[in-house]
């Protein structure tokens, strides 16, 4: 009896000449798992197109190379963004899934050092040049819009925040100036750093929350006093992991003042108004778009109008959800948050990537 275990992996994943030396299965029409390439090493361009050709959108490696896997995809992501013989959205899941992995990581491995590890903050920026390139094409944030309403989980929610961001201030170069004074009289390399720069704080925002407890996190009520007072703190744990590294400074700012609200009353420091550093101000409207749109445990997600909607301060009564109740209290006033000239630019951007609005 055969008792090994496979998993799937998309065929625009196998970049000849690259992959490992896994062994390759396609499902046959009886269910059985059938050998296709002895040596993944050794497919060649011409056996790709012809699996292409026949139309199976998953092959299969057996479950034990799974680590050896996940390396072979953050070392030539790059490579398989660029990939013309594969889906956007099979780009933007094998994204999702070398993100995923690398902020786990991140959080993982400071967490031990009380620190950000260079490895994996060498490895944040490779991840974020990679996805600068996939953005770049129109027809990936179609891709992206397919993410909305997944669960929300802290790793997936740091990449689905870094899409948004990145994708949002290439759009807007005016708020990537506000960010550098200089921004326009640099070279086109200079602005890929800026834009890199944001996206690795919009990929580590949430640092900081290596030091909370996973019952808090997760949690599916609302916190107790105390426990509010602990997942506050999250900011400066950020900053604190990230000052010692060669990060910009207005990374390791946005980092701190992100859950700050521009009409004050956030935390850690109730600062207010332009006192928050910008990107600060767009990570506090991707970071809480997103949420939003993300199913929990206790809430179900939004669909991207409705979250609008509660964003710039539509009155409840004219916001019902799909049970026909009205918004959650934890909504209200929630407008105050925002920087309001951001957000009107970032709801042109989302109507623009055609998510519904």
């Amino acid at each position: 009896m055969n008792d090994k275990r496979y998993m799937a992996i998309p065929p625009g994943a196998i970049i000849p000449g690259c992959l490992p030396k896994f062994k390759i299965y396609v499902l046959s029409s009886n269910g059985r798992h059938t050998l296709w390439a002895r040596n993944g090493n050794e497919v060649s361009t011409k056996q790709i197109t012809m699996l292409a050709n026949c139309g199976p959108t998953e092959v299969f490696i057996d479950l034990e190379e799974e680590i050896k896997y996940e390396q072979y995809l953050e070392t030539y992501l790059g490579n398989i963004l660029e990939n013309q013989g594969s889906s956007d959205e099979q780009k933007a899941a094998i994204f999702s899934r070398v993100s995923t992995n690398v902020v786990k990581d991140s959080f993982e491995t400071s967490l031990g050092l009380g620190t950000m590890n260079m490895d994996a903050l060498r490895r944040t920026q490779s991840l974020v040049k990679n996805a600068l390139i996939f953005i770049a094409e129109s027809n990936s944030l179609q891709a992206l819009a397919k993410m909305i309403g997944h669960d929300y989980k802290t790793y997936e929610h740091a990449t689905k925040v870094l899409w948004f961001t990145v994708a949002f201030l290439r759009d807007n170069p005016d708020v990537l100036e506000q960010i550098e004074p200089d921004y326009q009289a640099f070279d086109e390399v200079q602005k890929k750093e800026i834009l890199k720069q944001c996206g690795v704080g919009a990929l580590l925002h949430d640092i900081g929350k290596a030091f909370v407890s996973p019952k808090i996190l997760n949690k599916d009520g609302p916190l107790t006093a105390m426990e509010w007072e602990i997942m506050k703190r999250h900011p400066l744990s950020g900053l604190a992991m990230l000052l010692d590294t060669e990060t910009p400074a207005f990374v390791k700012k946005a980092v701190l003042h992100h859950h700050e609200d521009f009409c004050g009353g956030g935390y850690p420091m109730s600062l207010e108004g332009q006192n928050i550093t910008i990107l600060a101000r767009v990570l506090r409207i991707t970071d809480v778009f997103d949420a939003m749109t993300s199913r929990r445990p206790y809430k179900e997600a939004l669909s991207p109008m409705k979250a609008a909607q509660i964003m710039i301060g539509t009155p409840a009564e004219n916001n019902k959800l799909e049970d026909g109740s009205g918004q959650d209290d934890r909504d209200q006033g929630m407008r105050l948050c925002f920087d309001e000239q951001l957000l009107r630019k970032f709801i042109q951007f989302l109507g623009k990537v055609s998510y519904g609005m």
